[in-house]
């Protein structure tokens, strides 16, 4: 093995080369979710990233089982070449031959270039087991870097582009390290060269060449593009690439009247052609009054309750549209994605500038929820128009497709930003997403006092097939406008049967909806009208609903899992926890016997097993906790200050840069700790991780929301604050734990635990999931805190079994003589 003590040259050449390869790398897990979600639905998303990120823990595991034990610099440039040449590779043979729906083939390509990534660190820590503490923290510090540069990129050049810078500069990466033995095999540096041209060469073909790459859209039928392409004679006029996703401009040849707007290939959007004049608009847009339900409930307002309104998630400006024929003064608009808002700024030449020359209207690039909490100002009308995603926004691919707009924290944050008469308007995709919205208000209203029977007064359904309407007002709704929108629905030609108001009582028969038993109903409006009685409980609805395959159970803010409508954890999240459970074991148990066998440990010196026992299973609980561990706090912690941020991307960079700057100085650090007291070291900063995470997590929510009214700079600086001493001491135990391995002469075995973090960390992720639906993310951050407190009393007990050492007699005395005089010299 090399020796640790590199001159000054061939250490700049191996640190600048690590943090070249760990900024390529997040910065390609973060890219790579981004372009398989223009390709996939979101659950298959988190499959196929799940199963690339096991390449990390593989990589480790190969380089244990079949590499040679003595390694030499030269063997870095080879795997740094082969994972700059697999970034891209790997992209384009998913996005040009494999099959879309082959989700396991998928997997299998993008772990080639996770694997190379893996074992070239595996073998850097093997080889330099004293550098642990530099080499993972620039190893964080470059994926810290990553975390920002890759937001920069994605919205400057798109994803594939993308994806081929970043294998760019792994191949710098690979040249540096081929540099540090030029001299003595000039044959070794013709890969590394060979790998940098290639990607050099393709990043420019693409560039020049109009993106002779790309990334396809509309082949999944899962997509709502593919059928607007397919079969609506639809036609991509316009592609914008960003952090937040693909946003793709729709024109139709048979009807120019409208067009459609796309992120991601779903959550369409329309745009409609519009010349400014309300009182004479074109048929497409006056037909909006009647053949869109969500009009309606804009028809009976009186004009002291039109005074202003706030639309979430205004889209390509049909709502707003709507509030405006609605006689509305003044609307303001929030829409999160920016690339949309440009899109509908720059044609508004098509759209009579319904963003850009609106005196009434004022449009804000921002989180909805996050943007209503931070107003002191008072609506008439808080309107939302289907805002889903369906596509991924978090580094693992799953946990952040969901948001904050459905829970039972925001109903009370919309009733506390209406006027005494204002009223929340929500249009959804289907009557089951209604029943849950009604399941989430009443459950709002309930903690504030409002019994059901009370509450339903205050509630009303627009029935619709395609797209029901939920409105919500503060107060208890007159009957005379009860009577107008029953009226509208029948003569809009809306479903009756589907419409619940509160005044409107008769129903042809009610016997079925009463004492309980609703299997033989045929319609809902009895059913909610049975409840609106108090005739019987929603609950009873609850009950009957999950028999029929229907979990409406409330979503909160801790577990904001709004459209999870068939409950339960989702089977892509069941079978990557179980798959990783099951590898992680297989990479655990096997070497463990093979150690067990070899007996290495007795090979150890003896200062060090009286501190130190129980020997390497003491090491795959370190690392298996750490990768878990981490991974639950990490997801955990993006959630909570998504609505103190603003925006899903930016928490997403912002924390993992705060995490892993810290972790990284962290690290550093933990070079400092003398080597007869790094079991200690452990024990003390396990213990302090999780003491931490508990203030974290009862505290949070309370210091955030005293702080959001800040302004976005300030709130980014106290986001790093809070985080960047938390990831500091998330940086000591793995460094510490590989410098462990060396000292008790078992480096062999680095490679090793590489790898069970590695899986564990993909397990970590599942959990969190799992954890989040089930119960919240407090309960998750808490478990991460579980994880550590594990660690803690793995290493504390070794402690206390040195202090009973030290009570002995004999050879017991001279072990602990011999172990004090080490912490001395330390």
């Amino acid at each position: 093995m090399e020796n640790n003590h590199l001159s000054r040259r061939t250490l700049w050449l191996l640190l600048a080369g690590i943090f070249l390869i760990s900024f390529s790398l997040l910065a390609f897990e973060i890219a790579l979710v981004r372009v398989l979600s223009v390709m996939l639905f979101y659950h298959y998303v988190f499959i196929v990233v799940s199963l690339a990120l096991l390449g990390l823990g593989a990589g480790g595991i190969f380089v244990y089982l079949f590499r040679p034990k003595h390694s030499h610099f030269g063997s870095l440039a080879p795997f740094a070449s082969l994972f700059s040449l697999s970034i891209p590779a790997s992209v384009i043979v998913i996005t040009r031959v494999a099959h879309i729906d082959n989700i396991l083939l998928n997997g299998l390509l993008l772990f080639v270039p996770f694997f190379f990534a893996g074992a070239l660190m595996a073998e850097v820590f093997r080889m330099f087991p004293s550098l642990s503490s530099r080499i993972y923290g620039v190893d964080l510090l470059g994926a810290a870097a990553g975390s920002i540069g890759v937001v920069l990129v994605l919205n400057s050049l798109g994803g594939i582009n993308t994806v081929l810078t970043l294998g760019v500069v792994a191949s710098i990466a690979a040249m540096l390290f081929a540099l540090r033995i030029v001299r003595r095999n000039i044959i070794r540096l013709l890969l590394p060269a060979l790998s940098l041209m290639m990607v050099v060469g393709l990043l420019g073909l693409n560039l020049v060449g109009s993106s002779l790459l790309n990334v396809p859209i509309g082949i999944s039928p899962v997509k709502e593009i593919h059928h607007v392409l397919s079969a609506q004679e639809g036609e991509i006029i316009e592609t914008r690439w960003s952090a937040f996703g693909r946003t793709d401009l729709v024109a139709f040849r048979n009807n120019p009247q409208r067009m459609e707007i796309y992120v991601d290939g779903t959550a369409g959007s329309s745009m409609y052609r519009f010349d400014g004049n309300f009182d004479n608009p074109p048929p497409a847009v006056n037909r909006l009054k009647t053949d869109f339900p969500g009009y309606v409930p804009l028809l009976p307002l009186q004009e002291e309750e039109r005074n202003n309104a706030l639309i979430i998630g205004s889209g390509g400006g049909r709502d707003i549209l709507l509030a405006l024929m609605g006689g509305v003064d003044e609307v303001t608009a929030v829409e999160v994605n920016k690339d949309l808002v440009d899109i509908v700024d720059q044609y508004a030449w098509y759209n009579g500038g319904i963003y850009t020359d609106m005196e009434n209207v004022s449009v804000y690039v921002d989180e909805g929820r996050s943007f209503l909490q931070r107003q002191k100002e008072k609506y008439d009308i808080i309107m939302l128009s289907l805002p889903i995603t369906k596509t991924s926004r978090s580094l693992e691919g799953y946990a952040l497709t969901e948001n904050f707009l459905f829970t039972t924290d925001s109903i009370d944050d919309y009733l506390e930003h209406l006027t005494d008469e204002g009223r929340l308007i929500v249009v959804a995709h289907n009557p089951y997403e209604i029943l849950k919205l009604l399941s989430v208000s009443l459950t709002s209203l309930k903690q504030r006092g409002i019994d059901n029977e009370t509450a339903m007064e205050q509630i009303y359904l627009v029935g619709s097939g395609d797209y029901p309407v939920f409105v919500l007002k503060k107060t208890p709704f007159e009957s005379t406008e009860m009577v107008l929108i029953h009226q509208s629905i029948h003569q809009f030609g809306y479903e009756p049967a589907l419409s619940y108001l509160p005044t409107i009582r008769q129903v042809s028969d009610t016997s079925h909806a009463e004492g309980g038993n609703f299997n033989e109903c045929a319609m809902l409006d009895p059913l909610l009208i049975a409840v609106g009685r108090g005739d019987v409980s929603f609950d009873d609805v609850d009950r009957v609903l999950k028999e029929n395959g229907l979990d409406v159970n409330p979503a909160t803010d801790n577990s904001p899992f709004f459209y999870n409508l068939k409950g339960g954890i989702p089977r892509p999240v069941v079978l990557v926890l179980w798959a990783s459970i099951g590898i992680l074991l297989l990479v655990s148990l096997v070497p463990l016997v093979r150690w067990k066998r070899r007996s290495s440990y007795r090979k150890a010196p003896s200062k060090y097993r009286s501190g130190f026992n129980d020997g390497l299973p003491r090491f795959v609980v370190l690392f298996s906790m750490l990768g878990i561990g981490f991974m639950l706090v990490e997801i955990s912690a993006i959630q909570r200050f998504i609505l103190f941020l603003g925006q899903p991307v930016l928490s997403l960079a912002t924390l993992l840069f705060s995490l892993l700057v810290g972790a990284g100085i962290g690290s550093m650090y933990s070079g400092r700790v003398a080597s007869g007291k790094i079991v200690k070291a452990i024990a003390i900063v396990s213990m302090s991780i999780v003491t931490v995470l508990l203030v974290y997590a009862f505290s949070l929510p309370l210091i955030l929301e005293q702080l959001l009214g800040l302004e976005l700079a300030i709130r980014l600086l106290v986001t790093f604050v809070m985080l960047a001493p938390l990831g500091f001491l998330m940086g000591f135990p793995f460094p510490l734990g590989l410098r462990l391995l060396k000292e008790q002469a078992m480096e062999q075995y680095i490679p090793w635990m590489w790898g069970i973090n590695g899986v564990s960390s993909v397990l970590g992720s599942a959990m969190t999931i799992v954890v989040a639906i089930s119960f919240g993310f407090t309960e998750a951050l808490l478990l991460g805190a579980g994880g550590y407190l594990v660690v803690f009393f793995t290493f504390q007990r070794v402690q206390f079994k040195r202090s009973l050492a030290q009570k002995g007699g004999g050879d017991d005395i001279q072990i602990t003589n011999t172990v004090k005089a080490t912490d001395s010299i330390g």
